[in-house]
């Protein structure tokens, strides 16, 4: 990148009031530090004096600031650059925006301010950059926004404010945003919206409430959205959650602790991971979810089969449940499901019969279970092997199992009465094979220390002689 980028910076004795002293400057030429759109080593202080190239450099599309120190964005940067596209200041430090900064940004269409200082987002600040689409101001230290924060922004599609400090946010805050698809408020304190706050963003299809401080959600919030694709609300305290939408594609609500869940309307993928659910989401159109993920909740065993209505399921994940068994009719209705996870828990063996109607189930991960060893062989065999069935294998140390099948952690048992995983699709012929095998495995143990033994009382004998 040839151009000219002359840097003044004042001295210390240069103050913000009028002192009557001159001010001591240095230049740095931009092209020591810019290359190919990626800027290093760039210090502009707070109270630095920034003087760009008085001739416009045309066709500099992007501009990355890598290893900088940037208390604030140079005020003529978009007319030394007027076809500035994308500006990416991530971890720069920047501390303020100071008026008019945004003068000639008409091309702009992504602005990445991530992992700075910015405390505040004064009013009308974003005034000349109409067209930006993409704005991510993620990882700062803002508490506040005002109405007119975002003014000027009609265009602007995505917006992150993860990660700041916000408490609560005012009415108007997004009022301007019309075209707004993708909002991100993750990872702050908020604990209630005031009502109407998203009425004018009727085209958000994406919203990010994860990791604050809710109790309580009011689907009423987004009833205008008839979009909405995904709502994350991981990581917050929803003990007991009602959502009522038209359609929603996606929900998240993983580590929130919760009780009890209800869905009225259209959900399609539902992800609830280590919660504290003892029974499965009352949701009456539970026909239309495809994916349900209930992974590390406390369901135990399935009884009185509440998968009955979670017909159109394709994934279904249940691993680390409690479950020690699974009734022979559960996964009845679901001709659809693609993956079935039910790895984790205390299963020793299935009925056979639990399997045939599966008839779509490629992925199938049954890992860290208590496996009987012959009922896994068997398992493998005649379902898993023969239907082509994707798994995944234990990582247990081999020195605590007593044999891996295809990679599967199994056990022996050699207790008769403790024998159960016949089922009505084994033969009372195989049953007897098991346990026979079951018998001479347990005898060949106890003959091998045996024979162990005795070879070595024999060398220690040879050793004397």
């Amino acid at each position: 990148m040839k151009f000219l980028f002359l840097l003044a910076c004042a001295t210390a004795v240069l103050h913000t009031h009028y002192s009557g002293h001159a001010a001591q400057l240095r230049r740095v030429w931009m092209q020591d530090h810019c290359h190919h759109g990626i800027c290093t080593g760039v210090e502009i202080g707070r109270n630095d004096y920034v003087i760009l190239s008085q001739m416009p450099i045309a066709k500099q599309l992007m501009l990355t600031f890598l290893n900088s120190s940037i208390a604030k964005i140079p005020h003529l940067m978009f007319d030394t650059f007027p076809d500035l596209q994308v500006l990416r200041m991530e971890n720069c430090s920047v501390e303020v925006f100071e008026k008019p900064q945004f003068e000639g940004a008409s091309n702009l269409m992504s602005l990445f301010l991530g992992h700075n200082k910015l405390r505040d987002i004064p009013k009308n600040i974003f005034l000349g950059a109409d067209n930006l689409h993409t704005l991510h101001l993620n990882h700062n230290q803002l508490r506040t926004l005002h109405n007119s924060s975002f003014h000027a922004l009609k265009e602007l599609q995505e917006l992150s404010l993860a990660d700041n400090q916000f408490e609560q946010l005012p009415l108007g805050a997004f009022t301007p945003l019309r075209k707004l698809i993708d909002l991100n408020l993750g990872g702050n304190r908020l604990s209630a919206f005031p009502r109407g706050i998203f009425d004018r963003n009727l085209n958000l299809t994406r919203l990010n409430l994860a990791r604050n401080r809710f109790v309580v959600f009011e689907s009423e919030l987004l009833k205008l959205q008839p979009h909405l694709k995904q709502l994350d609300l991981s990581s917050n305290e929803l003990h007991d959650l009602t959502l009522n939408f038209a359609v929603v594609e996606s929900v998240l609500a993983n580590n929130c602790d919760m009780r009890k869940l209800t869905i009225y309307g259209y959900v399609y993928e539902l992800e609830l991971r280590n919660n504290s659910l003892r029974e499965l989401p009352h949701i009456p159109h539970a026909g239309n979810v495809t994916s349900l993920d209930v992974a590390h909740n406390p369901l135990g065993t399935l009884q009185g089969n509440p998968l009955r209505r979670f017909t159109g399921l394709q994934r279904l994940n249940l691993s680390a449940t409690g479950m020690n068994e699974i009734q022979e009719d559960v996964f009845k209705k679901q001709t659809h499901l693609k993956l079935l996870d039910i790895s984790a828990n205390s299963l020793y063996n299935l009925k056979f019969p639990i399997f045939s109607n599966l008839k779509s189930l490629q992925y199938f991960y049954f890992q860290e279970n208590n496996w009987n060893c012959d009922f896994l062989q068997l398992l493998m065999n005649s379902f898993v092997k023969k239907r082509d069935i994707s798994f995944m294998e234990d990582t247990t140390e081999p020195e605590l199992v007593d044999e891996y099948v295809d990679g599967v952690v199994c056990w022996y048992e050699s207790n008769k009465n403790t024998k159960k995983c016949s089922g009505e699709g084994l033969s009372e012929a195989a049953l007897e094979l098991a346990i026979v095998r079951n018998d001479i495995k347990s005898f060949m143990e106890v003959v091998e220390k045996k024979f162990v033994k005795v070879y070595r009382m024999l060398d220690e004998l040879k050793m004397r002689l």
